[in-house]
């Protein structure tokens, strides 16, 4: 075989070899850096007085986190709120157009087989490699009261949950009013369900609620729903003093075809709430 031709045939079967590896070289240097417990939570800081929190919506697996096995924990659960995240966001895209303001926000992306952040830290995960990802929640969170509180001197936390135990409702959870405080000492009763309330506007457009508005102060939430690690934390009769409702969306509310009507409606709500009870 003439030189011409060895010469030929290298350059035939090299040159594809080299075009390879520089490709996978460049590969490798544009491969995105390792992910970090920031970048499972959704957060925005806000202007308005108003903090919507959605724990349990997420779907991300959580890199070197098993998923929990509950063993000895109380209330444990690992259901995904279905659609509760994405409900959220379009609540707060509808409400920051009627205000003209950002609302604090704090949503989870990663799912809730891994870790839970709305129970108390000892019952929450059972991996140490989760709790950058409890601190990753919570500590938004609580710069968000703490801002609140500084700026409005007063403001409305919304815990928005999921439940399939009464499908055409909506469940309030203030821990039987703990969690409110400071809005019933300002304003009575009439501010949690009365007709300018968060419940009792959506109460009015045919929503069903439980307990129902029109129900008395001292009528008790439902035993499930009477608000969890969240509210009990930074409500208002804690140091935070942030008014903070848990809202458990029945299943009929958040289905996909469903939830934007939903979340428009909890904007009104919430809205006329604001002009009532918030706005300066």
């Amino acid at each position: 075989m003439s030189p011409r031709c060895m010469l030929m045939l290298f350059l035939l079967f090299a040159i594809p070899f080299v075009g390879l590896i520089l490709s996978e070289s460049g590969a490798i240097a544009r491969a995105d850096p390792p992910a970090k417990p920031e970048d499972f939570v959704r957060v925005q800081k806000g202007t308005l007085p108003i903090i919507v929190s959605a724990p349990h919506g997420g779907r991300k697996v959580v890199p070197g986190v098993p998923e929990r096995l509950g063993i000895g924990v109380k209330l444990f659960a690992t259901v995904r709120d279905t659609n509760t995240d994405v409900l959220a966001e379009r609540f707060v895209a509808d409400l920051e157009k009627q205000l003209g303001g950002k609302v604090w926000v704090v949503i989870a992306r990663f799912d809730r087989k891994y870790l839970d952040v709305n129970r108390p830290r000892d019952g929450a995960y059972e991996s140490e490699n989760a709790k950058p990802y409890y601190d990753a929640y919570h500590n938004p969170l609580i710069a968000a009261c703490k801002a609140v509180k500084e700026t409005h001197g007063a403001g409305l936390l919304l815990d928005i949950h999921g439940q399939g135990e009464f499908m055409d409702s909506i469940c309030r959870g203030t821990q039987n009013g703990k969690t409110v405080k400071l809005l019933k000492e300002r304003y009575g009763w009439t501010a949690v369900t009365g007709r300018n309330s968060v419940l009792g506007q959506l109460e009015r457009v045919g929503y069903k609620v439980l307990p129902k508005c029109s129900a008395a102060e001292e009528v008790k939430e439902e035993s499930r729903f009477t608000g969890g690690h969240m509210v009990g934390t930074y409500g208002s009769h804690t140091a935070y003093a942030i008014d903070a409702i848990q809202l458990e969306f029945g299943s009929n509310y958040r289905e996909r075809d469903i939830y934007p009507k939903t979340a428009h409606d909890l904007a009104d709500a919430v809205a006329a709430f604001h002009d009532e009870y918030l706005k300066k």
